[in-house]
């Protein structure tokens, strides 16, 4: 005979409306997802910001702000925008590249190329705030002045606003993904966390932000050291990435530490795959033993840098071929055999997702990253 006194909770049982309604958005999802996925493995960038971007907007209205399944969805837009943010950056590299090869920079633009560090990232231009530039020159135009230069002005000074806009727009989607990823304490939801902190640090390498990005990457190897073992490749991979943002950030010294790390375990993995005989096993050491050598060239590298070449102390002859190199550049230009990129450069709107709601930290919000670094007390 059953318990009168006790009552079945029916809280957690969706109703037949609630059911009909998930039954009736997993197709989208699905259908989002394999699109957007086909799209990031194409390169089609914008294709895929799209399509990800409303697959994170349905999984929050679906499962909730607080759901791994908005989260996922916030890495996967978060990552097309910053593949989409960096092929942009490297189409305006080459632009000005070509331009300072025929001699097309402005003076202006000629004294900050030349003052560019070889590893500096070349940041893309975006698209001005038509409105803003619209609402200053009805301004103008009540107060009788001309509004030609003062949109000339304001239209320079929203491109170099708009230039970080897709690292921006990657970053506050990846930040919110990392916010709700913190709260699982399971091994697969904290190796997920640890990707997401991956990304915000390729993010700050991407943006220049070296000592973000070491933070980040940091952080994500002590998450990903409790779960893997020491002849991981993907602890050689972050221990590279952490080496890359000190060495960026002029601490050589400690760049050269962790690159000690990246030798050992891929050492590790070197010799547990030489004791197999199997062809997978075979073909990974083939495959690691060069790496390692790539890896200790770079040591190498790091440890003599190489001096810049002062263009004032070439010979006759090496200013001669120079300026016979530039010359045929500038010919092949002009005669379009090489391709004017310049209209490939249109960076992608980023779309505001809905529900973003979560407080975001700032690359540079020190007081905010201290916190983050706490031990907090999480409910799943």
């Amino acid at each position: 005979m059953a318990d009168k006194g006790k009552q079945v909770d029916t809280s957690q049982v969706p109703d037949d409306e609630t059911q009909s309604a998930f039954t009736a958005v997993m197709p989208v999802i699905a259908d989002l997802l394999e699109i957007g996925t086909r799209a990031f493995a194409l390169g089609e960038w914008e294709e895929a910001i799209d399509s990800f971007g409303q697959l994170a907007s349905i999984t929050e209205q679906t499962f909730g702000s607080e759901s791994p399944r908005y989260a996922d969805g916030l890495v996967m837009y978060g990552r097309a925008l910053l593949q989409h943010a960096i092929e942009q950056n490297a189409l305006m590299a080459e632009k000005t590249l070509a331009d300072a090869a025929t001699g097309n920079l402005g003076k202006e633009e000629e004294d900050e190329t030349a003052g560019l560090p070889t590893k500096a990232n070349i940041n893309f231009e975006g698209e001005p705030d038509f409105r803003q530039i619209e609402s200053l020159a009805l301004e103008d135009a009540e107060n009788g002045e001309s509004s030609k230069g003062k949109q000339a002005d304001t239209g320079e000074e929203e491109e170099d606003e708009e230039e970080e806009d897709d690292f921006a727009a990657a970053w506050d989607v990846l930040d919110l993904a990392r916010v709700i990823q913190a709260k699982a304490t399971d091994s697969k939801s904290q190796l997920k966390y640890a990707e997401t902190l991956m990304l915000l640090g390729d993010v700050s390498m991407e943006s220049e932000n070296f000592g973000q990005a070491a933070k980040d990457f940091s952080e994500a190897l002590e998450v990903k050291m409790q779960y893997l073992d020491d002849s991981n490749r993907e602890l050689a991979e972050l221990y590279y990435k952490l080496a890359l943002a000190y060495e960026y950030n002029q601490d050589t010294s400690k760049a050269l530490e962790l690159m000690n790390d990246v030798e050992r375990i891929l050492g590790n993995r070197l010799k547990i795959a030489q004791a197999s005989d199997k062809d997978e096993d075979v073909a990974e050491a083939e495959s690691l033993a060069e790496v390692l050598a790539d890896v200790a060239s770079k040591i190498e590298e790091w440890k003599s840098p190489q001096k810049p070449v002062d263009i004032n102390a070439m010979t006759p002859e090496e200013s001669a071929m120079a300026e016979k190199a530039k010359a045929m550049f500038k010919e092949a230009m002009e005669s379009g055999k090489i391709n004017d990129i310049s209209n490939l450069v249109r960076p992608h709107k980023k779309k505001a997702v809905d529900g973003e709601t979560t407080a975001k930290r700032k690359p540079e919000d020190e007081d905010t990253e201290a916190k983050r670094l706490k031990s907090e007390t999480v409910e799943e």
